[in-house]
């Protein structure tokens, strides 16, 4: 039985703690003959030093192998008192070191899977960054492009009021002309709504720079604008109040 065993196990001398018997097990267990465990001390045996002198179950017990690598094992102690050969220990030793191996590569494992999913994290966090940055560009891009469309637009409706109102103004001058050359009783009324007439083209002139000025800000907010009256209505209003202006001939 101790030799068909399929753990590797040795007896030991509990007074001089030197190895006294060891099955074959052993010699595959240490890449040793058997004559070289026997007449050995444990702790020669061993790594490190450890305390090894009560009955039970020791865990991660780190032997030195022939070839100088160490092989974990679980190390089962028992006690033997009162034999023909004195008190001996006898050692069985279950080899661990494949599961110890296989623990290893599973917490390097976890590890790179943790640094994995960190670099992760962080690429996710750069991809958001990079993700609000390119919609501020498109905001600002597409206020740009607003802001140029409603440019062009105030543009052409300022030139398309501008010209009206200029000519409104040079007619408005000439008739102050003509209305200086009536006689006195006949120009008060006259130039009372001449003169309205140029304070309005005035007005109008005033609101479209006004509007083409507001186009032109910087501000990335624009806020609504109040138009003036259209023009085609002070015309409109005009026309009218010219008409029921009663006329003399100044002959």
């Amino acid at each position: 039985m101790f030799e068909s065993s399929t753990e590797a196990l040795f007896i030991v001398d509990r007074v001089t703690g030197t190895v006294v018997s060891a099955n074959v097990r052993v010699a595959e267990l240490l890449a040793r003959d058997i004559g070289e465990v026997l007449g050995r001390r444990v702790d020669q045996l061993t790594f490190e030093p450890r305390d090894l002198s009560y009955d039970g179950c020791y865990e991660e017990v780190a032997f030195r192998r022939g070839d100088d690598y160490p092989v974990f094992v679980t190390l089962t102690v028992s006690h033997i008192l009162g034999t023909e050969h004195g008190d001996l220990t006898a050692f069985a030793a279950r080899d661990t070191t494949e599961r110890r191996t296989l623990e290893n590569e599973l917490v390097a494992k976890h590890s790179a899977l943790f640094a994995a999913h960190a670099d992760l994290e962080a690429a996710y966090k750069q991809l958001r960054e990079t993700q609000h940055e390119l919609e501020s560009r498109n905001r600002e891009i597409a206020m740009l492009a607003w802001r140029a469309a409603v440019g062009e637009l105030v543009a052409g409706i300022a030139h398309h009021l501008n010209n009206p109102v200029g000519a409104l103004q040079s007619t408005t001058r000439h008739m102050l002309d003509r209305i200086a050359q009536l006689p006195a009783e006949h120009r008060a009324d006259l130039e009372r709504l001449t003169s309205r007439i140029s304070k309005i083209a005035l007005r109008i002139e005033s609101n479209v720079n006004a509007i083409v000025k507001a186009s032109r800000s910087a501000t990335s907010d624009p806020r609504p604008t109040e138009l003036p009256r259209e023009l085609d209505s002070v015309i409109e209003t005009l026309t009218k109040r010219l008409d029921d202006i009663p006329t003399k001939d100044p002959s």
